[in-house]
Parts: C-alpha cells; structure tokens; sequence
C-alpha cells in the first residue's frame, strides 16, 4: 500500500541542497548562484537585526489582516450562497474574476486606490476570498440526508443543527481551504509588496536585494518569507485541529449537554417525552409506489394508545415507508393519517430509526439530549434512562465508538425522551442479544404505556414483548391479525 507523505524527508532536503552546493561551485559565479553556505550566512546575519523582525511584522500584519477579510468575506458568501441561489449567481462573476486576474494586474490596478501600505491587504483578500467560498460551499452542499431528517424530525436547529450536525461535514473542507490559502496569501501578499514597495515591508526587502545584486540577501529574504509561511501556516492548521471537537460539539466538548447531575431516582420515570393522547391514530387507504413500484396498496388500520402495533413483513413490503408517512418524511400517495377525534391533526412524533442517524463526535448523552430543553425533565432524566438501558459507563463516549447495539439504544433513549405523543420504532432492538433485548423491550413498553407505538419488525419476539396486535404487509397488501397472547 502507498504511503502518503505530510513531511519533506530530511534526507531529500540535504540532497538538494548538496547539489546547490555543487551547482553553484561548478558554475563559480556567486552573483547569479551564490551556494547555500553563502545564503545561510546571509540570513544569519539577518536574525539578529532587529530592522530585518520589523519587516518581518509588517509584511505579517497586512497579511494577516488581508486573510482574514478574505476569509470572512468568502464563508459570508457561502453561507449566503447555500442558502439563495440568486446570490450565488450574483456572486459567481466576481470570484471567477477574482481567482483569474494575474495577481501582478491586481497590484497595479489596486495602486490606483490605495496606498502602497496597505496594497497587500486587498491583494490577499482577493487571493483568498474565491478560494475560501468555494470550498465552504462545496462543505455546506455535503449533505447527509438522513441526519437531516433527524434533524427535522426532531426538532433540532439553530446552533445545535450547525454545531452538531453541519461543522462536522464543513470543518474538513474550512480547515484544508484555510491551512492551503494561507500560503498562497504570502505569495501574493509578498509579491504585491515587491510592486507597491511600501517602507519597511519583506518586499522593499526583496526589490533592495534586486536593485543592489544582493542575490544572496534575495535568496537569504526569500527563505525567510518561505519559512514564515510555513511557520503561519501550520500555527493555523493546528489551532483548527485543535478548536475541531469544541466547534464540532466533540464528546468532552460539549458540556452543557454532558452533566450529569444528581437527580437520579433510581429507576426510570413513566413522564417521559410527553404527555399522551387519548385519541386513535387512523391509517385509511394509504398507498405508495416508487417508479411504478407499489409499496403501499390501500392500508388501513386503526392504533390505540397503549395497545401497541408491530409491523409484520419481509423486507422491501413497505414497513419503513409506512413509518416515514406516518412521520410525516414522506407523503402518501393516497390515502389519509388522522386523529380519530381531530381529522386532519397529528400530534408529536418520535421516531427510532433503522439506521441511529447520531452525531458521531458527539457523546451518547449529547446526542440523547439534542431534542430538549434544558432543564427539562427529559432532560435530568436523560442519564438514569441511559444507565437503565446498559450505557451508564458510555454517557459521555462518543457515539461513533459505541458498538452497533450501543448504538441502537442510543437512538432509542433519544425516540423515547423526545417530546412525543407517537413513537414509531423501525428495527428497533436490531444488534441486541436476547437478555438485553427482552429487557430494553420491557423498558420502552413500561414507558410508553399510555401512547400509541408502532414497530416495524420481522422478529415475532417484539410482538411478545409488546404484547402488541400484528398488522401484516406484504406486496402493497396489509391484513390485520389478533394481539399477542
């Protein structure tokens, strides 16, 4: 397998400077190659001139200051973009101009509005600005769509949605956009200081050495300015990598949705997630087909609170389509979902999905608590519910770590705490081992006594446990068989 090298090797670093060495001793001319001897004693020279660090601050300042308006500017454009797709038209003309204009044609243009002082800091910004919203766009359009459903579902947006859910597709792209720009920025902010030539900068520095056939101070300032960019550039790549977990509500990151404080009764409470409803859910001639595929044909049955559902089929018969309509993710074709005492009105739905559909970074606890409010009741019983379910010693690991029945339980605390009045459970004790699943099951049915549950599930052990009525799919067809004894 190919190794992927993040390093110059040292020892490819001292062969090209051996054959430096050699060219400039063969070509003998010290005014077009001076040797790496030469050079070295050059910017030695340099390091303790406190004139050379004065240049050096300034020339940073500008540049600094031009990246981060560039990069301001462009994540401003991308977030606007992503949202409106006029403004992304509006805004492909300039950033097309932007990353095509020479950087030369830009300096000499900007002269005409700007001091020299101040020249680099447009000139980066320009450099910078295209290449920054174009990666931050392609980030946000990284869509997931299943954990935007979640989201949705749920409940969950403003800055939980962008923290737990979008920074974790768009912090990969900021942080190569951001660690890669910041060299070109000392490029372009330089070689705009060589054509502006303002007092005191690296480029005056530069332009000096090439008005006085100083070719080892050329080379000894451009060392510098190598060194410089990556000094800054891998400050900055670090300070990214290490602000990820925080910014990207990481397990051990995300305290206010991590304490755990001492309101533990011991067992789990029946208030969970709401308050109920006393009203039926009514399913009439419900169908749906997908590419002239019929998955639904005219499903109707009727589910009371505290008598449970389970949907019984093989797969591919419709039984998670049913759930997304009822959920309201999709919509039937025909056909209605009511109230029996409310036509037209659904109440809360919480929903386990088949597939967890948890922020991976963030702790298992976090991701329970994602869809309340804080201080809640759901909220300080969220940990004596994940202690009752087996994941006391996984609260705060993330969830990306657990094992695949770990997993399944923590989007069912999640279902199960989130405010609701109907729960649908696809799949939902998949991964679990006998014991734990007869026991989870027990939990759920001990909990959600006075709502209405539907499960989706192929195991007739669920229906034991719930002692639940059966509704048989099966190729667009349904027929309703007796509850378990």
């Amino acid at each position: 397998m190919r190794r992927t090298r993040k390093s110059l090797a040292p020892w490819a670093v001292v062969a090209w400077v051996a054959l430096w060495q050699v060219a400039s001793m063969a070509w003998d001319i010290p005014l077009l190659l001076p040797g790496p001897l030469d050079v070295g004693a050059r910017l030695l020279a340099l390091v303790p001139d406190p004139a050379f660090w004065r240049r050096v601050l300034f020339s940073l300042a500008r540049i600094a200051a031009g990246f981060a308006a560039g990069a301001v500017a462009g994540g401003i454009g991308a977030l606007a973009a992503s949202r409106w797709r006029a403004v992304e038209d509006l805004l492909a003309p300039p950033m097309a101009l932007a990353k095509s204009v020479p950087v030369a044609s830009i300096t000499v243009l900007a002269l005409v509005w700007l001091r020299a002082a101040n020249l680099a800091v447009l000139v980066v910004m320009l450099v910078v600005m295209p290449l920054v919203y174009e990666s931050m766009l392609s980030g946000l359009r990284t869509t997931d769509p299943a954990l935007d459903e979640a989201a949705a579902l749920f409940g969950i947006g403003g800055g939980r949605l962008l923290r737990f859910f979008v920074m974790p597709r768009l912090y990969p792209h900021l942080e190569a956009a951001l660690g890669t720009v910041l060299g070109m920025a000392w490029k372009a902010g330089v070689a705009a200081e060589v054509i502006g030539i303002p007092t005191g900068s690296l480029g005056e520095a530069v332009y000096d050495a090439k008005v006085y056939f100083d070719t080892a101070g050329l080379f000894a300032v451009t060392i510098a300015v190598v060194a410089a960019s990556s000094l800054t550039t891998w400050l900055v790549r670090s300070a990214l990598r290490a602000l990820e977990p925080a910014a990207c509500g990481g397990a051990g990151h995300a305290r206010r949705f991590e304490t755990v404080d001492g309101r533990s009764a011991g067992s789990v409470t029946t208030s969970m997630g709401g308050t109920g409803t006393q009203a039926g859910l009514v399913l009439e001639g419900v169908s749906k087909s997908y590419d002239a595929r019929t998955v639904l044909e005219d499903v109707a049955f009727s589910v009371q609170p505290g008598t449970p559902v389970c949907l019984m089929a093989p797969s591919g018969s419709g039984k998670t389509t049913l759930l997304r309509i009822v959920a309201g993710l999709e919509r039937a074709d025909r056909g209605t979902v009511t109230m029996d005492d409310e036509p037209g009105w659904l109440p809360r739905v919480s929903m386990a999905f088949q597939d967890d559909r948890l922020a991976e970074q963030a702790s298992a606890i976090a991701n329970v608590r994602l869809p309340l409010a804080p201080g809640s009741r759901a909220w300080h019983e969220a940990p004596e519910l994940l202690r009752a379910l087996g994941l006391g010693e996984m609260m705060l690991h993330p969830a990306g770590t657990c094992s695949g029945g770990e997993r399944r339980r923590i989007a069912l605390a999640r279902a199960l705490l989130a405010p609701h009045d109907i729960l649908l459970l696809d799949e939902p004790f998949s991964g679990l081992d006998t014991a734990r699943r007869e026991h989870t099951a027990q939990l759920v049915r001990s909990l959600e006594r006075n709502r209405i549950v539907i499960i989706a599930t192929h195991d007739f052990m669920d229906v034991k446990s719930f002692k639940a009525r059966i509704i048989q799919l099966a190729a667009g067809k349904h027929e309703p068989v007796g509850q378990a004894s």
